[in-house]
């Protein structure tokens, strides 16, 4: 049985690998997250971090300091992703979009547990075992406003999920606002993940969030 010490020293090897095992080749695509026109590229450094706090902070309820964004890209760089305009051949091209996400441990006190019967919560696979377990989270997500509606964001979350089970993920989790409609279509409807626990004037502006949370296969 895993304790959390053990997971997290897991945690701590995967972040100094820097997911180089992870396969991103186009055999491994599906056709929804090919975009024409787009291309999907990995953060390289500290050099792009002042385009990812521009991008995601247009669409912050709070703002996050640049500790927050260092905490998520130094210790997990392949977990975050941009979406890049395929003509565009600088090096440093401006990205229109990205993810950020991270891996905690994760024991299943923190979750709805199996009971004695055998069954389970709404929420809860009757297979999950009681041990520390990896969780993934999606911290951030955003898409420049000229590029919504084409299936970018949509490309980047599912690339993310599948790097975060491809590391040992059994879940993946996130906050999103109540009244951020198309969000919660997004997660709800394209990927299947399920309101776990509503939070009450969750964010500074006072608005509530869901959080929700995908099983993985």
């Amino acid at each position: 049985m895993a304790s959390a010490i053990d997971t997290q020293k897991e945690i701590q090897k995967l972040s100094i690998d820097g997911g180089s095992h992870i396969d991103t080749s186009i055999d491994e695509l599906d056709d929804d997250e090919i975009i024409e026109g787009i291309n999907f590229v990995n953060y390289r450094d500290e050099s792009q971090i002042e385009s990812v706090m521009r991008l995601v902070g247009r669409d912050l309820s709070e703002p996050y300091s640049v500790f927050t964004y260092r905490y998520f890209l130094h210790r997990f760089p392949q977990l975050c992703i941009f979406a890049v305009p395929s003509e565009d051949k600088s090096e440093n091209v401006e990205p229109i979009g990205c993810v950020v996400c991270k891996i905690d441990p994760e024991d299943n006190d923190d979750v709805a547990t199996i009971n004695e019967s055998g069954g389970g919560s709404s929420s809860t696979p009757p297979d999950v075992e009681k041990e520390a377990r990896l969780c993934g989270y999606i911290g951030m997500l955003a898409v420049d406003t000229s590029y919504r509606r084409s299936g970018i964001g949509f490309a980047l979350v599912k690339r993310a999920v599948r790097r975060m089970k491809d590391l040992g993920c059994s879940s993946v989790i996130l906050e999103t606002e109540v009244s951020n409609k198309a969000a919660m279509k997004l997660y709800e409807e394209r990927f299947g993940f399920m309101r776990e626990e509503f939070l009450s004037r969750y964010y500074l502006n006072n608005g509530d969030a869901y959080r929700l949370r995908l099983w993985l296969k």
